[in-house]
């Protein structure tokens, strides 16, 4: 009788002992769900974050220009992939007023230019040496170029056209500058002279829609400023050469030293006003710059101060005419420096081209 009471009794419990068993159950499940989910939240905040420092610490990636920095720039995001039909523009800070008012600065030319022109080491291309590069991380240059990148393509404001002039090449740089030039959809004017074993270079000037002028194929001094004939015939041996190399003839040219120069005058005297009227009477278009990086006067000047000698005269002028030099090692710092040059030409409001025959010419008149 005993037995059967408390078998009844324990029935009369069961009910309550499943229900709560299964609401246990169902707690423990919930539980569970949502430490899950804690756990997936803090790893995926923890790979965002790890993520985003390893970009600033990447030391494959460069870093910020001082422009973007400052702030002086409004940037978009944008693919290399994209066209630049498709990169909307921004305004950006008001520039500088242009004023019309010329003034020039003079190359500076080397009085003891050698007899022969001495070749440029070859370029090392570093798309074939990833491990070398990786290895040698505190020698990359400033200009490293990441998969996509902030750029600003301010609309021009009316009539503001810059030219980047760079001269001498090519070189073991060349690459490098038409690298940067694509990156930022830029077009520029290679003026020449002979340099061997850099006919690659000389093509891709021309292949990547850049504008290729002579500046003599000897570059000397002492021989190309000895009377008009030998100036001409110096002259017609580079465009003979670039012909042979690219297919394309030069009418547009550059005096070593620029029209101005009085370096001619040790070799012959009052040279280079017949030379500036028999070349226009040949149908050549010389060019010299209102707009000068100073690279010329200096090798390896510090890319601070290039940019600092572009910024000083650059928005005096409506259409200025920048000096720039492509050669070897001794204008490293060129290169380092003209990713930032671009981007405050770009902030100015001037659109950058390649020299035409019908572009205006900067010419020196004293």
């Amino acid at each position: 009788m005993s037995k059967k009471s408390d078998s009844t009794g324990l029935d009369a419990y069961l009910p309550l002992i499943l229900t709560a068993a299964f609401l246990l159950g169902c707690f423990m499940i919930a539980l569970s769900d949502v430490r899950s989910g804690a756990q997936r939240m803090t790893v995926g905040v923890s790979a965002v974050l790890s993520g985003s420092a390893s970009e600033e610490s990447d030391p494959r990636q460069p870093k910020k220009s001082k422009l973007m920095q400052s702030g002086s720039l409004h940037y978009r995001l944008v693919s290399p992939t994209e066209t630049h039909s498709k990169r909307e523009s921004r305004e950006v800070t008001a520039p500088v007023a242009v004023s019309s008012e010329p003034s020039v600065s003079s190359e500076a030319p080397s009085q003891s230019a050698p007899e022969a022109v001495t070749s440029e080491p070859e370029p090392v291309d570093s798309q074939t040496q990833p491990e070398q590069v990786s290895s040698q991380e505190e020698e990359e240059p400033a200009f490293r170029l990441p998969n996509s990148h902030y750029i600003n393509f301010t609309p021009p404001k009316e009539g503001r056209v810059a030219y980047l002039t760079f001269d001498d090449g090519p070189s073991s740089n060349t690459d490098d500058i038409l690298d940067i030039l694509d990156y930022y959809n830029v077009k520029a004017t290679f003026f020449v002279i002979y340099h061997k074993d850099m006919e690659n270079q000389y093509k891709a000037i021309v292949d990547r829609g850049h504008t290729i002028g002579l500046h003599t194929y000897s570059h000397n001094y002492a021989r190309i400023y000895r009377s008009e004939k030998a100036f001409f015939n110096d002259l017609d041996r580079i465009d003979a050469y670039i012909y042979s190399v690219t297919g394309v003839h030069s009418k547009i040219i550059r005096f070593p030293g620029g029209s101005s120069n009085t370096v001619s005058r040790h070799y012959s005297t009052d040279l280079m006003p017949v030379l500036k009227e028999s070349a226009t009477r040949r149908g050549y278009a010389y060019h010299d710059w209102n707009v000068d990086s100073e690279d010329a006067a200096h090798n390896n000047l510090d890319p601070d101060k290039l940019l600092a000698n572009v910024k000083r005269d650059l928005t005096k002028y409506r259409k200025p005419d920048i000096l720039m030099h492509d050669s070897g090692g001794s204008k490293r710092t060129t290169v380092e420096a003209l990713p930032e040059i671009i981007e405050y030409i770009y902030a100015q409001g001037y659109k950058m081209e390649g020299l035409q025959l019908d572009s205006y010419a900067v010419h020196h008149n004293w």
